[in-house]
């Protein structure tokens, strides 16, 4: 298989965009647009953003450990804009499962160090308003290329 890390270049269609890992027992996936490996299925409760945060670190997908919170690029790159709410608002032909309602990520917005971003996977909007602390949003964890600006 080639090499995907880090890439940011790619358009593909969904068919040809994400691979499910055999390699993870089938429940993590690989989006060939950037190179980032996804949960299959993310968590379906809400959790604080900082119990978020500790779920992702203690996370093990497919046998493995080395999850986190996804930053808000990253976590917007799943959107498909040309899909219509109800959503989910990933592309056509997606493998993920249980996609539904509001995910962290784990970066914190500038002007209200207390609140998180989010992507609201029903209608593809980004949001920055929500409160880390007491406000349950879902977990969908990422693994992959990061940075200090991540959180």
């Amino acid at each position: 298989m080639a090499n995907y890390t880090l890439r940011w270049d790619q358009n593909l269609p969904a068919a040809k965009r994400f691979v499910i890992l055999a390699a993870f027992n089938k429940e993590a996936v690989l989006d060939k647009n950037t190179g980032l490996v996804w949960e299959r299925s993310p968590q379906t409760t809400g959790a604080t953003w900082t119990d978020a945060r500790r779920i992702s670190l203690e996370k093990i997908v497919g046998g493995q450990k080395g999850w986190r919170l996804p930053s808000i690029p990253e976590l917007a790159s799943l959107v498909d804009p040309s899909v219509a709410p109800p959503g989910p608002t990933l592309p056509p032909g997606h493998p993920f499962l249980n996609v539904q309602g509001i995910y962290w990520s784990a970066t914190t917005t500038v002007e209200m160090p207390t609140h998180a971003w989010s992507v609201v996977f029903v209608d593809g909007s980004v949001a920055d308003y929500h409160p880390m602390v007491n406000n349950a949003l879902k977990v969908w964890c990422v693994r992959g290329g990061m940075n200090a600006d991540q959180y």
